[in-house]
């Protein structure tokens, strides 16, 4: 079985992650489904310590970096499902949610009824110019997300990494 990262559609898209969230200066950017699937996501700018912070950033350390913060991941994530307008909880119903003054500091803009993009940020950040860059981000990034292969597919453990329980 091949892993995710020798899937094209799953390399442009983490190159188009890592491409955004320098755009905006987020720490990540990840792409889940409804369900807190985690299908891919660009690379950590987390701060680091020890060895780790003389190292250039790399996919097997964001992976690394993923697999030990899956369950804060899976906090923001499900704040940004509770923080959604009313009405927005429904199958396809499209949102954008902005936690730009509070922790986790995130910007989330669903996308083709069930996918849904993820802007983490160190601290607060302006919601304005963040927002210009994911709608014109959004139409390679769906593209390349229903490229892939179902989450129960290629991975380096057992498919889609999951954030929540």
């Amino acid at each position: 079985m091949r892993f995710a990262d020798e899937i094209p559609a799953w390399l442009q898209l983490h190159r188009r992650l890592v491409s955004l969230q320098d755009e905006v200066g987020a720490m990540n950017a990840i792409v889940c489904d409804l369900s807190g699937s985690l299908l891919c996501y660009g690379l950590s700018r987390r701060p680091q310590t020890g060895l780790a912070a003389w190292e250039a950033p790399s996919l097997r350390l964001t992976e690394l970096e993923l697999q030990r913060e899956l369950s804060t991941l899976g906090e923001m994530f499900a704040r940004v499902l509770r923080a959604r307008p009313p009405g927005k909880d429904r199958p396809g119903a499209s949102f954008t949610v902005v936690l730009a003054d509070d922790e986790p500091f995130v910007y989330a803009q669903s996308f083709a009824g069930v996918y849904v993009l993820l802007l983490w940020f160190s601290g607060p950040f302006t919601p304005f110019p963040v927002a210009p860059r994911v709608r014109s981000a959004l139409p390679s990034i769906e593209a390349l997300t229903v490229m892939l292969p179902p989450p129960e597919g290629p991975s380096r453990e057992s498919g889609a990494m999951r954030m929540r329980g």
